[in-house]
């Protein structure tokens, strides 16, 4: 009489093939989160340049960093770093749009927390404002992109893509 039921060599091509499935699902799914984070990025940065626009009608300038609120400048830096560090005369150009009613809620990259990282060209998750005589432009880090040494070139941070590893920019105006 014969035992029925499987061999160790069934079972074990069975636990091969299931790894195998559960490998190429894991690379698949870290994918889409970073198309998803992506295309997150690109939402917000098309927001800030409407938002940057109207404020602009309204005070006649963009909203900057260092510069406080109401038009008094057009401070280049981080989006949404409080420069002040009090959060009153020079708030930040997220929180300026804010107060004015221009954006809704913060706008920060799906991985600020980790602020940046690594050594040059950091990995730099946050978002950038800079204006200069070309016009305003404000920058990302796609994680779907190479990290290219000519991202920024034409812009008013061309070293933007070398130093802080941002390969998205945008002109605002």
């Amino acid at each position: 009489m014969r035992n029925k039921g499987f061999t160790i060599v069934e079972l074990l091509i069975v636990i091969v093939v299931i790894a195998i499935l559960a490998a190429i699902s894991i690379v698949a799914y870290n994918g889409i989160q970073q198309r998803a984070r992506d295309t997150q990025r690109k939402s917000d940065i098309s927001q800030i340049a409407k938002a940057l626009k109207l404020y602009a009608v309204d005070y006649g300038t963009y909203a900057g960093a260092n510069s406080g609120c109401g038009g008094s400048g057009n401070g280049n830096g981080w989006f949404d770093n409080d420069y002040d560090g009090v959060g009153t005369e020079w708030k930040s150009m997220e929180q300026c749009l804010i107060d004015g009613g221009y954006l809704t809620i913060p706008l920060r990259d799906p991985l600020h927390p980790q602020g940046c990282s690594g050594t040059f060209p950091l990995s730099c998750y946050r978002y950038m404002k800079y204006t200069c005589t070309g016009g305003t432009f404000l920058y990302a880090n796609l994680e779907t992109l190479p990290t290219a040494t000519n991202e920024a070139d034409g812009s008013c941070y061309s070293s933007a893509d070398t130093e802080r590893g941002m390969n998205y920019v945008v002109k605002v105006d």
